[in-house]
């Protein structure tokens, strides 16, 4: 896919309108917000990138961090560095975020078993994982709000 100047410039505004949405300070009041500000941070990337929101006990964004970047199908996530990452910033809760370059929106295996092994070592030290959104190029999905993995209790 190549991207002229004009849509380029397009896609630079809507990241402005989109960055008042999240900013340190902001309540994070729907997950829509956050889906479409990373739809156009991280949907155009050639590789994979991780990143986690980190939030405090009103859901109010703390930061926001590219902690991970890998390769056109792959990257190394390591759970202990986020939990480093979140006692930094003393965290309440975190929404994590990855891109899929190819644009295939479905969670891989290894997307739901980090997902859990991040929550999973989190609850350790009561921080709620609220959500794991993937970025397929325009597409968003929720891990949470998709029914296909209610049986496995990520989010419950």
């Amino acid at each position: 896919m190549i991207i002229n100047q004009k849509e380029l410039a397009i896609i630079d505004q809507a990241k402005k309108i989109m960055k008042k949405y999240i900013q340190v300070g902001k309540k994070i009041s729907t997950i829509d917000h956050v889906k479409d500000y990373f739809i156009f941070h991280l949907g155009l990337y050639d590789y994979e990138a991780f990143c986690v929101l980190y939030l405090n006990s009103q859901n109010r964004i703390i930061a926001l961090e590219e902690l991970f970047r890998g390769t056109i199908n792959e990257s190394s996530v390591y759970p202990r560095e986020i939990v480093k990452q979140v006692l930094y910033y003393q965290a309440t809760a975190i929404i994590l975020v990855h891109n899929h370059p190819s644009g295939d929106k479905e969670p891989s295996l290894l997307d739901i078993l980090l997902t859990s092994k991040i929550k999973n070592a989190l609850a350790l030290i009561d921080v709620v994982v609220l959500d794991h959104l993937i970025v397929a190029r325009d597409n968003v999905i929720s891990i949470k709000e998709n029914t296909k993995y209610n049986s496995m209790n990520l989010f419950n």
